[in-house]
């Protein structure tokens, strides 16, 4: 039987993992009984979309990413609607497809799951035809995603000073959210679009989302008073933030989302300028990942 294909992408700047030593692990812990591998660096932006591509005409059989979810969407939307599969060696900061798909943040053991070899497919969702693969949205979490982008320290604690200088400065806005059996008008200080249910750092932000019902969770929150703050973390921390005040999840297929102007959204993690309305559509079951059990 011949071996397997792998194609290694590094993004050596996500998060604060060194990664000097990961040609090393994968050497010593990749099956090659199973595996034939190579290793390769991206070296700038939109450089692993690239590496990717390659690795579509060259047939290769999976694409392993060394990063965040902003890496883990510049390789695996490549890989939508192909038969290769999207493996993940957790490096990024918040590194929410992982948590959620509990791969380990540990690169041995997440090589152990990459030499398992157990594919499923998930869905990935299309926002004014870009797609995404975990989280996306609008509102305050997109100005942090944008902020925090433009900050060359990796790591929580520079996530956290844009979460609470945002807090601090943005209000709500006005949205009209036009599904297909329902349009509501609401006022937010941020809708997230969830595939999964992670946000990074272990934060769930739909504890219901699944990577694999064909429906995206709209979670829309209003903003809380000071005091209300440490109650809706006390809800997220414990996995029931649809339970939180000023918090309604909705599942839906697909939908519009009318804002009051264009301006950036989240998308995986990365800050993308998009136009005032965004159309929200599920991919059912369009993307191979390895994970585990």
């Amino acid at each position: 039987m011949s071996k397997q294909k792998i194609r290694f992408i590094i993004n050596p700047i996500s998060g604060k993992k060194h990664k000097d030593r990961l040609p090393e692990q994968i050497e010593a812990h990749l099956d090659l009984s199973q595996f034939d591998y190579e290793v390769t660096v991206s070296e700038y932006a939109g450089h692993a979309k690239l590496l990717a591509q390659e690795a579509i005409d060259a047939h290769y059989d999976i694409l392993a990413v060394a990063g965040g979810d902003g890496s883990i969407n510049e390789v695996g939307t490549q890989l939508i609607g192909t038969d290769i599969a999207l493996a993940v060696i957790p490096c990024g900061s918040g590194n929410g497809l992982s948590r959620c798909l509990n791969i380990p943040l540990d690169t041995v053991k997440a090589l152990q799951v990459i030499n398992g070899n157990k594919r499923r497919k998930i869905d990935t969702v299309e926002v004014n035809g870009l797609p995404f693969i975990s989280i996306s949205g609008t509102g305050y979490d997109a100005k942090v995603a944008d902020d925090y982008s433009k900050d060359p320290r990796r790591g929580f604690d520079t996530y956290f000073k844009y979460i609470l200088r945002n807090y601090l400065t943005m209000k709500e806005q006005h949205y009209s959210i036009v599904m297909p059996d329902e349009t509501l008008d609401v006022n937010a200080f941020f809708i997230s679009f969830a595939n999964s249910n992670q946000m990074g750092y272990d934060m769930p932000i739909s504890p219901k989302a699944s990577l694999w019902d064909g429906l995206v969770d709209l979670c829309i929150v209003q903003k809380p008073n000071p005091l209300e703050l440490p109650i809706m973390g006390g809800f997220m921390l414990d996995g029931m933030m649809d339970k939180a005040p000023k918090v309604r999840i909705i599942q839906t297929p697909e939908a519009t989302i009318v804002r009051p102007k264009a301006d950036v959204i989240n998308l995986d993690g990365e800050s993308v300028m998009m136009e005032k309305d965004l159309h929200i559509k599920v991919n059912p079951m369009s993307l191979n990942i390895i994970c585990n059990d």
